[in-house]
């Protein structure tokens, strides 16, 4: 399973006993005392889910590993394909 299709279904189901919750098909008498924070859930879990989604981002770019040697070979790389292609009549403005 994608994890497209896991966060769907995770909010699928959120929205599924939302809905039936706001509709009062479900009747409780916790759920007629919190109703204000009930219907203002999914605003929060959006929230949340914002800054779990720039923690996520921000963690990963400060723990960006460099790799020196990939870095050598390309520009190695580079080097013999210009080399290449100069010795077959490419004119580079270097």
């Amino acid at each position: 399973m994608t994890k497209l299709m896991e966060w769907l279904s995770v909010l699928l189901a959120f929205f599924a006993v939302y809905l039936a919750i706001i509709s009062r098909q479900v009747q409780h008498d916790m759920l007629d005392k919190y109703m204000y924070e009930i219907m203002l859930s999914p605003l929060i879990l959006l929230v949340l889910f914002g800054a779990y989604s720039a923690a996520v981002v921000l963690y990963r770019t400060f723990t960006f590993n460099n790799c020196e040697e990939a870095a050598k070979e390309l520009l190695e790389q580079i080097k013999e394909a210009r080399e290449d292609l100069r010795s077959k009549g490419m004119v580079f403005a270097d």
